[in-house]
């Protein structure tokens, strides 16, 4: 029996086997007013925002954090399987709307082995052989600032060397695009827990409003949200056949296959390609790697 509050279930959409006929289940009923993004509008920004993602983390690891960006999680698995990079993403179901400092002690002990279950405890980010980028939409930048405050006051539990930690993170934030100018706002300008960090840590990936406000506001989740009252639980244990859930995996399992296919990791490439970090010798790489 798993653990109550380790790793929250999520269908593991690289394994078809295992999904059977979940994929067939009928669509949820939806309000007349509902307008749904068809799939050949939502990959090319799935792709886009992907390729400018993996970019600007530069040579890392990749974790998604909470439920909005698991879209572009579930390409990104498939763009790189049969990859060197195959191993270098990971889905981090948390949601840190209410800062851990209000927790329960049995609630901040779940989420600390949910983290190490995945390898994010404060030891083994200090030790890892390549940085750790967050990945999230970011709108304040609150959900970034409690994690880190969260690995912070862990390490500090620990006896781990907090600056050690903070060395091999990385945060990239996704906003809505807005007009350039040099009033833009940035969100790791306006925060102060970014001041514990390298500018060169903190990197933004900008997208159309309407691409973000779909991942963060609008689209089907696969999971339900993993808040602080559901740490230290069984209630996220199993999978959650909701019709809406099912409608997410289908979504979710077709952009995963879609980005497997060798038509489709040509187009990636091809985004790569055109990135200015094209210049570092890890991102050539990788594009031979997706090309052959």
């Amino acid at each position: 029996m798993r653990e109550p509050g380790v790793v929250p279930f999520r269908w593991d959409v690289r394994r078809r086997e295992q999904l059977g006929r979940l994929l067939s289940a009928p669509p949820p009923e939806r309000p007349y007013w509902y307008i749904p993004t068809r799939f050949r509008e939502l990959l090319p920004e799935v792709r886009a925002c992907t390729a400018r993602v993996l970019a600007r983390a530069g040579d890392a690891r990749l974790v998604f954090v909470g439920r909005s960006p698991e879209n572009l999680f579930d390409y990104l698995t498939g763009a790189l399987a049969d990859t060197p990079w195959a191993d270098r993403c990971d889905l981090l179901s948390v949601s840190l709307q209410v800062g851990t400092e209000w927790v329960s002690a049995p609630a901040l002990r779940a989420l600390r082995r949910q983290h190490a279950a995945l390898g994010l405890h404060p030891a083994a980010i200090a030790s890892a052989p390549r940085p750790i980028a967050f990945v999230d939409l970011v709108s304040s930048g609150g959900t970034f600032g409690q994690l880190s405050a969260f690995l912070s006051r862990w390490a500090r539990d620990e006896g781990v060397d907090v600056h050690a930690v903070r060395r091999r993170l990385r945060w990239i934030g996704i906003t809505s695009r807005t007009r350039n100018s040099p009033n833009t706002w940035r969100w790791f300008q306006r925060v102060d827990w970014a001041k514990d960090y390298p500018r060169g840590a903190l990197r933004g990936v900008s997208v159309d409003w309407w691409f973000w406000s779909w991942l963060g506001n609008h689209q089907d989740k696969t999971m339900r949200s993993n808040g602080y009252e559901h740490w230290g639980t069984e209630n996220l244990a199993g999978p959650d056949h909701a019709p809406e859930r099912l409608e997410a995996l289908r979504v979710a399992y077709k952009i995963h296959e879609k980005a497997r296919q060798r038509d489709e990791r040509e187009r990636f490439a091809a985004e790569l390609v055109e990135r200015p970090e094209m210049r570092e010798p890890w991102l050539r790489s990788l594009v031979v790697a997706l090309r052959r």
